[in-house]
């Protein structure tokens, strides 16, 4: 094996896959059937027995690491799930919200007995980095998924096991710590304040965005926009960033004649600055260590090659941070430097590039090598992923870069450079163009089918298996082909599948309920607790299958504020008819397709079926059968097939009835009608 860093980062990557994923059937088969293919791969290129020693060494070690970590870190701090105990710790991370709200990551002791890192949410605690929060009690809970986002793995990653809730007797010690911490923390505060001051509220969040990576301010649907139109990566401090940044450093530094030592510590300081003002995100770190291979290797005459700087980057971060694997930004990022690194290298190293248009066809080429190492992922993590990303990232990241080198500039010099107003123009630029493209159907892509995902990930490795063992490009072309047929195909078929049968899912958190149903192409949305969050599930729901067309969207409650909650959320979405359940107008304009029905029955009937809301009771039904939505009072009225009671249960409900669904945290679900009498019921 002539590449043995490779070899090794491979195996230790696959060791903690391994030991994170190994408990589900599923995946231990196909993680079997993937060893296999790399044990015939290793037979192909004529390992040696050293070659499979060392690799079996570092699949060992790195479920050995794993697993010590897990048992040392995890486990005695998920033991304390659902239990009440004091804690005391040091303040990592602070995030502020409008309203006062704080989220707090504190790293320190549960009953000064177990080491944890946990995360604490207050309106009233004024604490700052490198103080000290001490809870005299609270109670102890896993950060819990949600249809909306994933915190679990969101935060495992981090090393955060543990939320406080309910807490009482909560101080705060100060300490006149952290001191460089909060300099960079305010004055990183000032300048994303100065780009929305500067620019306007959208266009100086996504600067903020493309320089820090902070997307927490941008609004729902400019997000949307960005990412439909395949420039999402600008808004995550990654490789992009770097090597803008550092390209530009040392074209200037080599225009002054600096010489190559004190080139690299200014390089250096850069890096820092750029991680440092991102607060540390995986992707950055993977970036900035791959650009101090590249940069020592010329420093001090050596051949620097992409692959094996991305295998020990990969196996440095592994190794300090064992749970990186749950990280959907480090799995992306590695996914997509070795996609342009790479793979495109070698697909595209035989085409000409000697004229202004052999050039375009070129990086075109290079784009879409890189679209396709990422695609898999971005429809395993993502509600959706752009189909016209290799086109905008030749179009719009040039002019993305500039802005973002702007601003990076205004950053650095405190406001000193300021070129901001030509910034501006550029993001409105960007933004209308996003905001065009997001409105096109065919420029995006989702599934919500777990089986195409999965299959398509198993392409991805064939694929891969494919290319190692045949190396020709004409048939790794033919596999990826395959791959993109058996995905298009399949999410067809599935949504032809789907059509066919009443699909009626049950969205949002707790006790609040948002309905959406589906059959023979036509959506129906209608909310019953009008909760103004409850928008947001739908509109994720609508997005991750697809459906960008509502027939009718029916509000029963609240509508003065679910209203604008709603037509906030389904900006991508175009509803042809608003159906409000209200005696006065509630739109400050009046709309066509508004139509008010206080005093009436609701009935929608298409085919054989139907929707109908009266009294307080929602049925939706065909001829396969009936479910009944009504609130735990009026449960007892329903005679249907299926009883959804949605509110507040009562604690002496009878809960031993199979036809009844009580709602309470177990919301997020769908009801499949597709046989007479009986259903089926899909988490989500």
């Amino acid at each position: 094996m002539k590449r043995k860093m490779i070899g090794a980062a491979a195996a230790y990557m696959a060791g903690l896959f391994f030991a994170s994923f190994f408990t589900d059937t599923a995946l231990l088969l196909i993680f079997s059937a993937m060893l296999a293919g790399a044990l015939v791969i290793a037979w192909r290129y004529g390992f040696r027995k050293n070659d499979h020693i060392l690799m079996g060494a570092f699949f060992g070690a790195a479920i050995c690491i794993f697993s010590a970590y897990s048992a040392v870190r995890y486990y005695p701090a998920v033991a304390m799930d659902g239990k009440s105990g004091s804690f005391k710790g040091e303040v990592k991370e602070v995030v502020r919200y409008d309203g006062g709200n704080t989220s707090y990551i504190l790293s320190g002791m549960i009953n000064d007995d177990i080491s944890a890192k946990i995360t604490f949410y207050s309106n009233s605690c004024e604490a700052d980095y490198g103080d000290i929060i001490s809870i005299k009690n609270c109670t102890l809970a896993k950060p819990s998924k949600d249809y909306l986002f994933d915190i679990e793995s969101y935060y495992k990653s981090d090393g955060v096991f543990l939320s406080a809730e309910k807490s009482d007797g909560v101080s705060v010690e100060k300490r006149n710590s952290r001191k460089i911490k909060k300099l960079i923390a305010n004055y990183r505060e000032d300048i994303i304040f100065d780009f929305r001051t500067a620019l306007g509220e959208e266009s100086g969040d996504l600067l903020a965005g493309m320089v820090f990576g902070e997307k927490r301010g941008m609004d729902v649907n400019m997000k949307t926009a960005v990412y439909r139109s395949g420039i999402g990566h600008m808004l995550a401090v990654s490789g992009l960033h770097v090597s803008v940044a550092v390209l530009v450093l040392m074209t200037v530094l080599g225009a002054l004649n600096v010489n190559r030592y004190a080139s690299f510590i200014a390089m250096e300081l850069i890096l820092v600055f750029l991680m440092v003002m991102a607060d540390y995100p995986v992707s950055a770190v993977r970036a900035a260590i791959m650009m101090n291979f590249m940069y020592a290797a010329k420093l001090f005459r050596r051949q620097n090659d992409t692959f094996n700087s991305l295998a020990g980057t990969v196996l440095l971060i592994c190794l300090v941070q064992p749970y990186v694997v749950y990280d959907e930004g480090f799995i992306l990022s590695v996914a997509g430097t070795f996609g342009i690194g790479v793979f495109a290298q070698y697909m595209t190293k035989d085409m000409p590039d000697e004229n202004a248009v052999q050039k375009l066809v070129k990086n075109a080429a290079v784009m879409l090598c890189t679209t396709l190492c990422v695609f898999p992922f971005s429809v395993m993590f993502f509600d959706e992923t752009s189909l016209i990303s290799p086109l905008s990232n030749i179009l719009l990241v040039p002019l993305c870069s500039v802005s973002m080198m702007i601003g990076l500039a205004y950053a650095l010099t405190g406001g000193i450079f300021d070129l901001l107003p030509i910034s501006k123009a550029i993001n409105e630029v960007i933004l209308g163009l996003s905001d065009i493209a997001a409105h096109i159907r065919f420029t995006h892509f989702s599934c919500d089918s777990k089986a195409i995902i999965g299959g398509l990930i198993v392409c991805a490795f064939m694929t891969a298996v494919a290319a190692a063992l045949f190396g020709s490009r004409r048939f790794i072309s033919v596999c990826i082909s395959l791959s993109v047929a058996f995905m298009l195909i399949g999410s067809g078929v599935e949504r032809i599948r789907r059509n066919s049968v009443l699909t009626v899912a049950v969205l949002g958190k707790g006790y609040n309920t948002a309905v959406v149903v589906c059959k023979d192409g036509c959506t129906d949305i209608i909310d019953l607790s009008g909760h103004y969050r409850s928008a947001a599930y739908v509109r994720k729901y609508l997005m991750r299958n697809g459906i960008s067309e509502a027939d009718n969207a029916v509000l029963t409650e609240k509508v003065q504020s679910a209203f604008p909650a709603y037509k906030n959320e389904l900006e991508f979405t175009q509803v042809k008819k608003w159906l409000i359940y209200s005696d006065t107008d509630i739109a400050s304009v009046y709309l066509d397709n508004m139509l008010y029905f206080y005093d009436n029955e609701l009935s929608v009937e298409r085919g054989d079926c139907y929707i109908r809301f009266n009294s307080g009771i929602l049925t939706v039904g065909d001829e396969n059968g009936e479910i009944a939505f009504a609130e735990s009072a009026d449960i007892v009225a329903t005679d249907s097939d299926i009883s959804v009671c949605y509110g507040r249960t009562p604690n002496d409900a009878d809960r031993s009835r199979d036809d009844i669904i009580f709602l309470g945290d177990n919301n997020n679900f769908e009801i499949v009608l597709s046989d007479k009498g009986s259903c089926k019921i899909r988490r989500l």
